[in-house]
């Protein structure tokens, strides 16, 4: 067919071009031919007035390519392409080869033809919307999406990550509150999520003058939470039902993003899976909402798991037709002879490209060594200055061996703003952290284990494009919107020394991958290139088909697992037996049903009937009765859900034999930590190996110099402050000390210790404290605002900070005092 054959020429220009560029073809001639232009623009014409999706496919692919590789002179080209583009629903693509769009009027330049300028309106007037009377340009699936919102209660949407589906949900949030008010929630998986719409928010709630909303990423009992737009991980949200029954009375609108990530629910290690799917079912039990948008890129009938969670029937929006041409390029070695392959999802079989430089190509292996690293290096070194790159690294600690290696063979100009970076970060941490010197060089990594405040700083520095390139682990899978061109994967494994355990990322993962290159209204073209490709096809691989674009067909509930341990379940339960060794596989379960009955009561067979436990009453009568026969208060065993009441029970008795401390200040309380830590190890071992585990072979010393940090921490030193000794002389051990801090202080020991806390000190703050690492009234204030704790301490320190008990006052302080701060320090600050 015709739109094969333009596209195949254009895909050869396009694979040419890249292996020249790498330095793995000499140059040849590799422009567009002007009969290949009239054959483009006589496809397109045809392809913009079809409404399938693949048409539309096919229109992105050449419109992307016809552009990228255009004879300057060719300037009625811009013409076409907004009149194609406009015509099949992607009038937002056309805004990016307009320079001269007025986005303040929201007006394209005036074209050669009239007609076609008609034709261009008449288009964009179908797809816009007006929220306020400011009006806004979507595309055909956005409007879709806008639409449904209006018509359904729920609405699931499934589409590649470059669509634009964030935005339009903005936009409707604020439609949605300017029409009624009332609360949002929006749940995301990460803290780099919760930062990006938290800001996005702020920018587009001042553009409408919204100033009665606030902002908020934790619930907070004692602060009116009616004009509230919450952006919570599932974690932060859930824990709101801990201080109220019913903390979300009324919703204007709840998103989950990022849905696919309760797909593991019933794996009894994924925690973060089921706080998720529990954190949809108290919503749905609990909340009036108006709205319901679940989304998640490329999942298959989201529709139905729209109703398996919410028990209510589910608008479908999906769309396999990306704003964003993806092309996936890789390396691969046949006998002797190595070849550049082409990927595309219109084609069936790459196009593929024999390479005559092969000096430096590394193939094989997962150690990232010199050899293969100086490969990485000179790959890197071929794409212009203008291009931002993602390196996907296997494991964080594998970020920082690419970060040295890469900063050590760069040599690039001095940059004043990369210099002050530096020193920002040597400032916070210490001089010694990685960091510190590829940063100079145009180089970051980005992972769980970054402070928060620097992970700010650098996403900032990214988004300015002063960053060229960052090395990511599967943080990048969570829906982190980078604007980046380029993604680099060396293969799927995820170690660099394979173990009875170790993974390799799924068809799914590396499609997800694949989506992150280019953003819409950013990119055109969007590259992944994967270094090996055989690394993909190994014998003991899952891959399927290489480099297609997966989906996701998901299903949720606990009845499975149920019915598959339901004997041993009905004995646990009836009689006593907690969570231990012999039950781990199901023992949540256990503690699912403990809880739910505690809290429903009678209504319990019916709620456990919507997560797919069908339980008879003669059976709930007994659990019943053998979870009345416990000591331990009700509300203690709410308060703490994720233990199982019978382990509370035994706590509740056994609690007077343990001291704990509650002033941060008191003398010696790092060991006071030890023992309640030591306590949880010797009669809960199951809690203590799930939130805090360190080695046995590091035994009581290595608790005693971790509780040493967590003192630290308590009292609000900073960071730098803790790496002062010449152990941290060695940078591995700041970062290490940084992860612990990180995850296992700030989240897992709160939850481990709190029923402690909640038996012998209920009014007590410690574990916040904890948690925030802060204890005074003005640095949690100032944390509760979202502000990162070494931003906070600095603060504190260093300003006078007033009317900490009235929030409004508080942040209008703060918004004067942002301007008079040093520019690292006042990035952080913008979502206020």
């Amino acid at each position: 067919m015709k739109k094969d054959k333009v596209l195949t020429q254009l895909l050869d220009i396009e694979l040419r071009s890249n292996a020249s560029k790498l330095g793995f073809i000499d140059k040849s001639d590799l422009s567009i031919s002007n009969n290949l232009l009239q054959e483009a623009i006589s496809v397109l014409n045809q392809l913009s007035v079809n409404k399938d999706e693949e048409s539309k496919k096919y229109l992105i692919a050449i419109c992307a390519l016809l552009w990228t590789y255009k004879n300057e002179k060719w300037n009625g080209l811009k013409d076409y392409l907004t009149l194609f583009l406009s015509r099949s629903g992607f009038g937002p693509s056309s805004i990016m080869i307009d320079k001269k769009y007025d986005s303040a009027d929201s007006t394209f330049s005036q074209g050669s033809s009239l007609i076609n300028m008609f034709s261009i309106t008449l288009s964009h007037l179908e797809h816009e919307i007006n929220i306020s009377n400011k009006t806004f340009l979507l595309s055909e699936f956005q409007k879709s999406i806008w639409n449904g919102i209006q018509e359904s209660k729920i609405i699931g949407i499934s589409a590649p990550t470059s669509a634009g589906k964030s935005f339009l949900i903005l936009l409707k949030a604020i439609d949605l509150i300017t029409k009624k008010s009332g609360s949002i929630i929006y749940v995301v998986p990460t803290l780099s999520l919760v930062s990006q719409v938290q800001s996005d928010f702020r920018k587009i709630l001042d553009e409408f003058s919204l100033n009665e909303y606030s902002l908020e990423t934790a619930f907070n009992n004692q602060y009116n939470n009616e004009k509230a737009i919450f952006v919570l991980t599932q974690e932060k949200a859930i824990s709101a039902f801990s201080q109220k029954n019913n903390p979300f009375p009324k919703l204007r609108l709840l998103v989950i993003d990022e849905i696919q990530n309760v797909e593991r629910v019933e794996d009894s290690d994924d925690n973060r899976a089921k706080v998720l799917y529990d954190l949809m079912i108290e919503l749905k039990n609990t909340s009036i909402i108006d709205h319901i948008i679940i989304s998640g890129p490329r999942i298959e009938k989201i529709d139905k798991l729209g109703i398996q969670i919410f028990g209510e029937e589910t608008m479908l929006k999906e769309t396999n037709a990306s704003p964003v041409l993806n092309l996936t390029y890789s390396l691969s070695k046949i006998k002797k002879e190595s070849f550049l392959n082409l990927h595309f999802e219109l084609s069936e079989q790459p196009i593929k490209l024999k390479i005559e430089n092969t000096s430096d190509i590394v193939f094989k292996g997962s150690m990232y060594n010199d050899k293969y690293l100086t490969f990485l290096h000179k790959f890197l070194a071929t794409f212009n200055e203008e291009e931002s790159n993602i390196i996907f690294s296997p494991t964080s600690n594998t970020c920082t061996t690419i970060a040295n290696f890469i900063t050590a063979k760069t040599i690039s100009d001095e940059s004043q703003y990369l210099n002050g970076l530096s020193e920002f970060i040597a400032s916070t941490i210490h001089r010694n952290y990685p960091m510190v010197q590829s940063v100079k060089k145009s180089i970051v990594y980005h992972h769980g284990k970054l402070p928060i405040h620097i992970r700010l700083v650098i996403e900032h520095a990214i988004k300015q494009k002063e960053i060229k390139t960052i090395i990511c682990t599967t943080t990048l899978l969570q829906g982190v919107n980078l604007p980046v061109q380029n993604i680099i994967i060396r293969s799927p494994n995820l170690y660099t020394r394979k173990k009875p355990y170790s993974t390799k990322l799924t068809n799914y993962e590396v499609s997800n991958l694949r989506g992150r290159a280019g953003r819409l209204l950013k990119d055109f073209v969007g590259r992944t290139y994967i270094l090996d490709e055989n690394g993909f096809n190994q014998s003991d691989s899952n891959q399927m088909e290489l480099f297609k674009d997966d989906s996701k067909d998901i299903k949720v509930g606990y009845g499975a697992k149920y019915n598959q341990y339901k004997n041993a379940i009905f004995n646990d339960i009836t009689e006593g037996i907690g969570s231990n060794e012999n039950n781990k596989e199901y023992s949540f379960l256990n503690t699912y049903l403990r809880q739910t009955i505690i809290r429903q009561e009678e209504k319990s067979i019916e709620y456990l009937k919507s997560v797919g436990i069908i339980l008879e009453t003669k059976v709930f009568k007994e659990f019943q009765t053998a979870i009345n026969s416990l000591e331990v208060p009700k509300a203690i065993c709410s308060n703490n859900r994720y233990w199982d009441p019978v382990d509370l029970n035994r706590l509740f008795i056994m609690a007077s034999a343990i001291d704990i401390p509650t002033d941060p200040n008191v003398n010696n309380l790092s060991s006071k930590l030890k023992e309640v830590i030591l306590f949880i190890k010797e009669h809960f071992p199951i809690y203590y190996d799930r939130y805090f585990s360190v080695p046995e072979v590091e035994g009581r010393y290595m608790i005693m110099s971790k509780c040493y940090l967590i003192e630290k921490w308590i009292r609000e030193k900073p960071l730098f402050d803790f790496f002062t000794s010449s152990y941290y002389d060695n940078p591995a051990n700041i970062e290490k000390d940084i992860s612990f801090i990180q995850n296992k202080v700030s989240y897992d020991l709160p939850l481990m210790i709190k029923p402690l806390y909640d038996i012998k000190s209920p009014d007590s703050l410690f574990t916040r404290f904890i948690e925030m690492g802060a204890y005074t009234p003005i640095t949690r204030k100032l944390i509760d605002l979202n502000i990162p704790r070494e931003t906070a301490i600095f603060l504190k320190k260093n300003y006078p900070i007033e009317n900490i008990e009235d929030r409004k006052l508080m942040i209008q302080q703060i918004r004067i005092l942002r301007e008079k701060l040093p520019y690292w320090y006042k990035i952080q600050l913008e979502h206020l």
